[in-house]
């Protein structure tokens, strides 16, 4: 029996051998493939390195580009600020000038009416031509008289649209 034991001992250390052996060759294969996935991973390192230097420096472009940008667009605001404050000034000196033309309509459209005259542009340049025979051509102060009325008219407009 001590022989057959000891054979029996020797086929399972013969068994755990080749297990073993088998093991082995399997584990050899994943190491191989393993070692092949390094060189694959190292290379993705490596673009993903050359990758990112590449962002930092586009986001540096950027930056500067967001500066210029900045500086840029501030300008124009200040530049745009300059012209709505000119742009306020000329409507305040416009309105001005409207106010002084409707003072004048109105004065001349209170002036003693000439008889026969039923368009007061009219009525005001006969009121001229009677009271100051300087004045020469009547037709051309009819014409100021309409121009006049038709800017006070527009300005009258304006200012209800603003009010509205």
């Amino acid at each position: 029996m001590s022989g057959q034991l000891g054979l029996i001992i020797e086929i399972i250390v013969g068994g755990l051998l080749a297990v073993t052996i088998g093991y082995c060759i399997l584990l050899d294969r994943r190491l191989r493939a393993v070692r092949a996935d390094e060189a694959v991973m190292r290379k993705t390192i490596m673009e993903l390195s050359i990758a990112t230097d590449r962002a930092e420096r586009a986001i540096d472009a950027l930056k500067h580009t967001l500066g210029d940008c900045d500086r840029t667009l501030g300008e124009r605001l200040r530049v745009a600020e300059r012209y709505a404050s000119d742009l306020e000034d000329q409507i305040r000196s416009g309105d001005d000038v409207l106010n002084r033309i409707s003072r004048i309509v109105s004065t001349a459209l209170d002036s003693p009416v000439v008889e026969g005259a039923t368009d007061p542009a009219e009525a005001f340049s006969q009121h001229v031509i009677r009271t100051q025979p300087a004045i020469r051509s009547a037709s051309r102060i009819s014409q100021t008289l309409a121009a006049a009325q038709a800017l006070a008219t527009r300005g009258a407009e304006k200012k209800r649209e603003n009010v509205a």
